[in-house]
């Protein structure tokens, strides 16, 4: 069960709760995410969400928007914010090595950072382990900017446990992280992903926990007649089933009512029992962990 801390973070909301990770860092368990968003449309709301209460902040090479998430971050003292952005996959396995290390380096350039507190990479290249060769070169110059000091984690995105089962025998550091897609109708323990990434000290945490915006997860006869029950919107019940999972979770909104309500699903009580069953088992809308791979 998940224990929500009792300090105020701001007048009227709990703190967010943190998951420790591998190497004993702590990772806050709500961040703001930027995917899709333009460099103005990221610094304007990376500026609201961390006003508002947040500070974890998601970003990644491929969103093109890291220069406006850095101009925000700059207001604020690097202590005050957890930040985590990706890597693109590499191309090749010649390649892999040095594409990352250059990825990386444009990571800090344009945040305008000395170091992120986690980065990820990305996917796994298409194929996944028919290009084992290059996930192992990327893993390892991932390894080799944490041993820098200019992550303090690493961890990976849209892995499978094929993908783990290439990078693992020969890494040096366990990913910290795996950010896949989860949320209510895929299961508890969807592809059997959530209980290998337990079982190798791996922090599963959730992208699309609203699956891409879907009206069943927001406004659906299930998730608002629980939310009903405890005041609270259909939404923040999906999102509430993540965290009671253990899992954190990545939402986006340019709204400030939306953002406030992503804010407000640390709330004292767990869901009651037969709502959390009943959640845990939906089948609908499906999903899988990985668009990369399935296995």
């Amino acid at each position: 069960m998940l224990f929500l801390a009792p300090g105020l973070l701001t007048p009227g909301l709990l703190a967010i709760p943190n998951s420790t990770l591998n190497n004993g860092v702590q990772m806050p368990m709500l961040s703001l995410g930027t995917w899709q968003y333009s460099s103005s449309t990221a610094e304007s709301t990376v500026s609201l969400g961390l006003k508002l209460g947040f500070n974890h902040i998601d970003t990644a090479n491929d969103y093109n928007n890291q220069v406006g998430v850095g101009k925000a971050l700059a207001a604020y003292s690097r202590d005050s914010y957890f930040l985590t952005t990706k890597v693109p996959s590499a191309p090749s396995d010649s390649r892999s090595y040095a594409e990352t290390v250059k990825y990386l380096q444009q990571d800090l350039d344009q945040l305008g950072l000395k170091y992120v507190d986690l980065v990820l990479i990305h996917f796994p290249p298409t194929g996944n382990v028919a290009h084992c060769g290059a996930m192992k070169e990327a893993w390892r110059a991932m390894e080799d900017f944490y041993k820098a000091g200019k992550a303090r984690a690493i961890g990976v995105s849209n892995y499978c446990i094929s993908s783990f089962e290439c990078i693992l025998p020969s890494a040096t550091v366990v990913p910290a992280v795996n950010q896949v897609e989860y949320h209510v109708g895929m299961g508890v323990d969807p592809a059997g992903l959530k209980s290998y990434c337990d079982s190798k000290g791996i922090v599963l945490q959730a992208y699309s926990p609203l699956g891409d915006g879907t009206d069943e997860l927001i406004t659906g006869d299930l998730v608002s007649g629980i939310g009903a029950a405890h005041n609270k919107t259909g939404a923040q019940v999906s999102l509430r089933w993540v965290l009671e999972n253990g899992v954190p979770l990545s939402t986006k909104s340019t709204s400030e009512k939306h953002l406030k309500e992503d804010l407000e699903i640390v709330w004292p009580e767990p869901l009651a029992t037969d709502e959390k069953s009943t959640l845990d088992a939906a089948v609908s809308p499906s999903g899988k962990p990985s668009f990369k791979c399935t296995k």
